[in-house]
């Protein structure tokens, strides 16, 4: 599926595949980026999976100077994963676009743009700010990385987000350019296909 995909950072537009084509049966929901390198896609893309990617071309070392930026990132994530209201979520080579796809499923839209529309609070009442935000992602882009977005979020059922969900698991079996980042948990969220 071909989608228009925004960088928040410059603002722009450019069409991009994507590795899932949601049905947009609302009982779940997608968030999905893209990340692709300015300058060095095509060893960014080649090395992801591999070495921890030797030149250092991955996003997290490319932009360690941001850690206090990437501490609520990473506790929203965490916080997220536990409580069962991230589904699922990888990170997998998309050829079509050579980028890096990060596919996450959520419990629902309104969980995401809580998250990502507004502050996010945190468990212990700490929030993840919109400037944090917006610092991130122009660290990143600063760092020499286009993340680009799909939204609005795209609604998903709960069956196909679990169908994808295991192709991605034979991909990453069979390393094939694919990582489960938080795995589905059938006790924080049971549904059987």
């Amino acid at each position: 599926m071909i989608v228009s995909a925004i960088n928040f950072v410059t603002q722009d537009h450019c069409d991009l595949e994507t590795l899932i084509d949601p049905d947009n049966v609302n009982e779940w929901a997608v968030r999905y980026l893209w990340i692709q390198h300015r300058t060095e896609n095509s060893e960014f893309v080649a090395n992801y999976f591999t070495n921890g990617n030797s030149r250092g071309l991955n996003v997290r070392k490319r932009t360690q100077h941001l850690g206090e930026t990437w501490r609520n990132h990473n506790r929203v994530f965490d916080e997220s994963a536990a409580n069962g209201n991230l589904v699922w979520r990888v990170k997998s080579y998309n050829c079509r676009s050579q980028s890096i796809d990060y596919i996450e499923i959520w419990r629902s839209q309104e969980i995401l743009s809580g998250i990502f529309d507004k502050p996010a609070v945190l468990l212990d009442g700490n929030q993840w700010t919109d400037t944090e935000k917006s610092d991130l992602g122009r660290g990143i882009y600063d760092s020499g990385f286009d993340v680009r977005h799909l939204r609005p979020f795209a609604g998903i059922s709960r069956k196909l987000a679990i169908e994808y969900y295991w192709k991605f698991v034979e991909r990453n079996q069979a390393q094939d350019n694919c990582i489960i980042n938080t795995q589905y948990n059938k006790i924080l969220n049971p549904y059987e296909s």
